[in-house]
């Protein structure tokens, strides 16, 4: 079997696409278990009262600079009950003091984001790893 020049083109720009796609979607798989666990970690220490913090958490990917990154944040619009037109997205403003601690009332910190990152980081390196091999193979990550 011979490929001529333009069909090698072809299958690296396929492998391309589909390195590009694989690495998105491991990358998003981990951002939302990195939110799923900032999460649970925020539904226990900092002890709910409203739901509000855990609600604005949210786990992402965005091309930064040229780059795929996995996004983790809190403190962004959160809906209050199931209806945003009688309760507009508000931002939960203290977010960060729970997480980094300090304060007019010098609370320490809770660490909730760094705690999920921690526990969900190796898992995304060896994911990271499994969707380039599948993308060498001619695979699609699942």
């Amino acid at each position: 079997m011979s490929f001529s020049f333009d069909d090698f083109v072809d299958s690296l720009n396929e492998m391309e696409g589909r390195l590009t796609k694989n690495v998105r979607n491991a990358l998003q798989k981990n951002a939302l278990r990195a939110m799923r666990a900032a999460k649970i970690n925020a539904t226990s220490f900092p002890r709910v009262v409203t739901g509000r913090l855990r609600n604005s958490i949210t786990g992402t990917t965005i091309v930064k600079d040229g780059f795929l990154t996995a996004i983790l944040r809190a403190g962004g619009h959160s809906i209050a009950g199931n209806n945003p037109r009688l309760n507009p997205p508000a931002e939960v403003v203290y977010a960060a003091v729970q997480e980094y601690g300090g304060g007019p009332f010098n609370i320490r910190p809770k660490r909730y984001m760094q705690r999920a990152r921690d526990k969900v980081l190796p898992r995304c390196d060896a994911d990271i790893d499994k969707a380039t091999r599948l993308a060498l193979e001619g695979k699609n990550f699942g």
